[in-house]
């Protein structure tokens, strides 16, 4: 029998190839791996893969799951990567705080850190355990410190008016609150780190620092790229291009507007114009230490940290309080009842239910669900397990803001369990991560998330949509993400209104506020 190959079957050997290759070194690579080195329970995998395609949609939840069968600390096969899952408040405790010099370090994945951050090198929360990780981490928690961020309020309640102001100008009309917010996070990052703010919403460069910086987060996400658990699929990725290539349109894209930002800095400090700023401050001080990719690192890290998780805990928590006005005047009551009427004043957290509100909102919706991933770096055990130096750790935030043990009623949306005796003395949540390596601006997110609160619910009833088929979004955080796979959870698209309770008395706030900024901008 002639064998004839045509065009079309031409054309197929390539896919052919690339399939039998595949297999072949893929069994090659799997059996060449070494086999558990963690005696911990776990669900079973499939040859070389391991656990990796049994995740579902929502990795977090998948694992929260597994933790019913398997216990709150149990291990996964995800390719060629064996990862500890740690599942609850107490598991967190034990390891990540109790030996927290011991899970320090961050594990290294190939899309983000070889390919997005090639040029521009890692940000502080995504950087392993080393010396310059140790001078970056320590300049941003002396920037960030509790002292620090109070000198920070008057950025807050700048981009706060701004909120207001665009808000009330929308004039009661049900909007997409999603830009509104992201613009509030960023601009408090953009003010503290660079002295510069972006001052509309359709700002080319606000929508292109969104844009990318939801890609650069969807690269960083745990549980969205095989590549970073499957050699085979890095070799072909670069040899054909795909998710590489974009990777590195969203790293040059990246790159642009970081240097115009950086340069744009330091063109003031050499006039003598800037405004007192973190890396302003790290560009006069001659004894700085920080190397140029050690500045660019810290910068990196102010400019996605907001993005990232307060942005979409603010619109999570807009969507949820149009669907129960209750909450929202529970939170007027209890504002009304400390400031008397007047326009909640920024210096300190005097409502403490507006304080647990936030709280709440940051347990319930679990926008990091899991937080950046651990490593080891020496030996430890967990109930008489050994846990070896390098093993890679996931903290399963969704999993612990479920933790009945930790919280009773779950499933309820309850602010007043944070104003319960004894817990001051607790972590209130996980959406910063836990240990030595949580979030450095969590006092920074904490004031903002305040601050902001109280003023939204101060001068607006948020409500629902006039328009019918836009009072159904789902706001459930289990089946409203938009981004399953993501770093961040965001919520499907929805409006809402904005409602002024006294168009009035807003109106005079507005005016007299925008007469102290534009003092403010003519005195800078």
């Amino acid at each position: 029998m002639r064998f004839e190959l045509s065009s079309e079957s031409l054309a197929t050997v390539p896919l052919f190839v690339w399939l039998s290759a595949t297999l072949v070194v893929g069994h090659i690579l799997y059996t060449a791996v070494k086999r558990p080195k963690i005696n911990l329970p776990g669900p079973r995998g499939w040859p070389y893969v391991g656990n990796l395609f049994q995740l579902g949609e929502d990795a977090a939840q998948t694992y929260y799951k597994w933790s019913k069968r398997y216990g709150p600390v149990y291990k996964v096969q995800l390719g060629e990567r064996e990862v500890i899952i740690i599942n609850s408040a107490q598991a967190s405790k034990e390891l990540l705080t109790d030996l927290g010099s011991i899970y320090i370090s961050r594990p290294l994945f190939y899309t983000f850190h070889t390919v997005v951050s090639s040029t521009a090198g890692f940000t502080i929360g995504t950087s392993p355990w080393d010396e310059s990780c140790k001078r970056k981490r320590r300049a941003a928690a002396t920037a960030l410190n509790r002292v620090a961020v109070q000198s920070y309020v008057p950025i807050i309640d700048r981009e706060t008016f701004s909120l207001v102001e665009d808000l009330y100008s929308a004039k009661g009309k049900a909007i997409a609150p999603f830009a509104y917010f992201q613009r509030l996070a960023l601009n408090v990052s953009l003010s503290v780190n660079y002295g510069s703010r972006l001052d509309k919403i359709s700002d080319e460069l606000l929508q292109e620092i969104v844009e990318v910086e939801t890609h650069v987060a969807n690269f960083r996400s745990v549980s969205n790229s095989a590549a970073d658990y499957l050699p085979i699929v890095r070799y072909v990725q670069m040899l054909v291009g795909g998710n590489n290539s974009f990777a590195a349109q969203i790293r040059a894209r990246r790159d642009k507007y970081m240097r115009r930002l950086l340069e744009d800095l330091k063109a003031r400090v050499k006039a003598g114009t800037d405004i007192p700023c973190i890396t302003g401050n790290i560009i006069r001080d001659p004894t700085a230490k920080l190397t140029d990719l050690e500045l660019s690192s810290i910068c990196l890290s102010m400019v996605s940290a907001g993005l990232d998780t307060l942005a979409n805990t603010f619109i999570w928590s807009m969507g949820f309080l149009a669907k129960h006005p209750e909450i929202q005047e529970k939170a007027y009551s209890e504002l009304s009842k400390v400031y008397q009427g007047q326009v909640p004043n920024s210096d300190s957290e005097q409502v403490e239910y507006i304080t647990a509100l936030h709280k709440e909102c940051s347990r319930y919706f679990s926008v990091l669900k899991l937080a950046l991933p651990k490593a080891t770096i020496s030996d430890s055990s967990y109930k008489g397990v050994n846990i070896p130096a390098g093993t890679t750790v996931f903290l399963n935030a969704f999993a612990i803001h479920q933790d009945a043990e930790r919280y009773g009623d779950v499933e309820n949306f309850r602010p007043e369990r944070f104003l319960e005796p004894g817990e001051e003395n607790k972590q209130s949540h996980y959406s910063f991560g836990a240990g030595r390596r949580m979030c450095a601006g969590v006092h920074l997110a904490n004031r903002e998330l305040y601050i902001a609160f109280c003023k939204v619910i101060h001068f607006f009833h948020i409500q629902l949509s006039d328009v019918e088929e836009e009072k159904h979004f789902d706001i459930n955080p289990k089946t409203g993400c938009a981004n399953p796979k993501g770093l961040s959870s965001t919520p499907k698209p929805f409006k809402v209104r904005f409602v002024p309770r006294h168009p009035a008395a807003l109106e005079q706030w507005i005016e007299s506020e925008r007469e102290k900024t534009d003092l403010m901008a003519s005195a800078a």
